[in-house]
């Protein structure tokens, strides 16, 4: 099997945190299209939790592997995947907000 350089797999991780955050946007935007009343307590309490849960998918899709790689003694691997990473995600922001403004 090839091996993936680290820009390939910062991408692989950005677009894969894009996709789990469209995923709950679009969660959420059916869910506030579907209720007629605020959702009080329990709804707070549900957004604190998917907080909680997404910050844990999230940080599992951006630092579990450089954190492996890291654990290993590939400190410099694991930096590059890490600012890869980071880097594409700024990007895929970047391009989002240039849709939102022409539209």
């Amino acid at each position: 099997m090839k091996k993936l350089t680290p820009p390939t797999i910062g991408f692989l991780q950005a677009l894969g945190v894009a996709f789990y955050c469209s995923l709950i946007a679009l969660t959420l935007n059916s869910f506030g299209k579907s209720l007629n009343a605020p959702p009080g307590i329990l709804g707070s309490i549900l957004i604190l939790v998917l907080l909680v849960f997404s910050a844990a998918i999230t940080g599992s899709l951006v630092f579990g592997y450089p954190a492996y790689l890291a654990l290993h003694k590939k400190i410099k691997e694991a930096l590059s995947i890490l600012a890869f990473t980071a880097l594409y995600s700024v990007i895929m922001m970047l391009i989002i907000f240039i849709f939102i403004a022409a539209l």
